[in-house]
């Protein structure tokens, strides 16, 4: 694996609104630095900025602070298309920003196109990250990340977004996008069903040479990889030269641990089991308030196998109704 890379800011700011402070933003950087992590994403680039909320729009004098941090790793940014200035992105690298990391959200490599371009000609890595790729195919994934690198990216990232895969889906899908990219492929995690660190595992066997983790695992949903696991086992299973002690001494991030074990975690278990995205839950949100989760899930569960029958039948394969089913099963 050649990219380790921390994300308890950016994802784990789900967790506590992005209230980081400067300071425990400081520690968290200093950290991951002296435990070797290649590098820290630091929180998302907005044009908007609330100066209460850092990690949640990367201004400038957040990220001039962060880059002073000593012995840190390299900074990255993540992207969303549409909600930032391209003139922005051309400033980051006088602001110790390294790596630019592109959303590719739906598919729409168009729209992620002008951000990364603005991003090499600013002399930064770039990433690009297919989210929800749970509820892709391995073609439509393989074709996805050869379009990624087609336009510009240095490692296209597959983002198991609804926390609802498993091993053998993650081996297939990154194989499929190992297969059709001449870029390096990452994987990033969600530990919705308790499977982020064996389905980190299946992507590194499969071909991928990058994984996202966060301390104690704070992160959207379920949570993400836990940095002190994966480090952990590279350094046993692989004799990486990183360290574990900076993380045991940790103890920014505590409270964002407690917030996120004290919140209710039914949801995304379920959210990940059923194949249904946190950003687009409020119809399972709605019946659970209402029905309660045995008749949610009952409901979402027969919504699915009905969609899968109609699809089957419109296309005439039974093999695609197995397909489909084998996926939300």
């Amino acid at each position: 694996m050649s990219i380790l890379l921390d994300v308890t800011l950016r994802d784990g700011g789900y967790v506590n609104g992005h209230g980081w402070t400067l300071g425990e933003a400081e520690s968290i950087v200093r950290t991951v630095g002296l435990v070797g992590v290649n590098c820290a994403e630091v929180g998302y680039l907005r044009d908007q900025h609330d100066a209460r909320r850092p990690s949640a729009s990367c201004p400038p004098a957040y990220l001039a602070a962060l880059a002073a941090v000593a012995e840190r790793p390299a900074l990255a940014v993540m992207v969303r298309p549409g909600e930032v200035s391209l003139d922005r992105i051309a400033e980051l690298p006088h602001q110790g920003v390294s790596m630019a990391r592109v959303l590719v959200a739906g598919g729409s490599i168009t729209r992620a196109e002008p951000y990364v371009a603005a991003a090499r000609a600013a002399g930064l890595d770039v990433a690009m990250n297919l989210t929800r790729v749970s509820e892709r195919s391995p073609d439509e994934v393989a074709a996805a990340t050869a379009a990624c690198a087609a336009a510009g990216a240095h490692v296209v990232y597959l983002a198991d977004s609804n926390g609802s895969l498993d091993s053998e889906r993650v081996s297939t899908l990154v194989a499929a996008a190992v297969g059709a990219s001449e870029v390096p492929v990452g994987f990033h995690a969600h530990d919705n069903l308790g499977l982020a660190y064996g389905n980190a595992k299946a992507a590194l066997t499969a071909g991928a040479t990058a994984v996202d983790a966060s301390i104690g695992g704070v992160g959207k949903g379920g949570g993400n990889l836990r940095l002190e696991v994966i480090v952990a086992h590279l350094i046993v299973r692989h004799g990486a030269k990183l360290r574990f002690d900076p993380i045991a001494a940790d103890r920014t991030t505590l409270a964002t641990q407690l917030r996120m074990l004290a919140d209710d975690t039914s949801k995304s278990v379920l959210t990940g089991m059923l194949d249904v995205n946190l950003d687009g839950a409020d119809h399972f949100y709605d019946l659970v308030a209402t029905q309660g989760y045995d008749a949610a899930v009952q409901a979402l569960t027969e919504r699915t196998r009905t969609t899968a029958i109609s699809a089957a039948t419109a296309c005439g394969a039974e093999n695609h109704l197995e397909r489909n089913t084998q996926i939300h099963d």
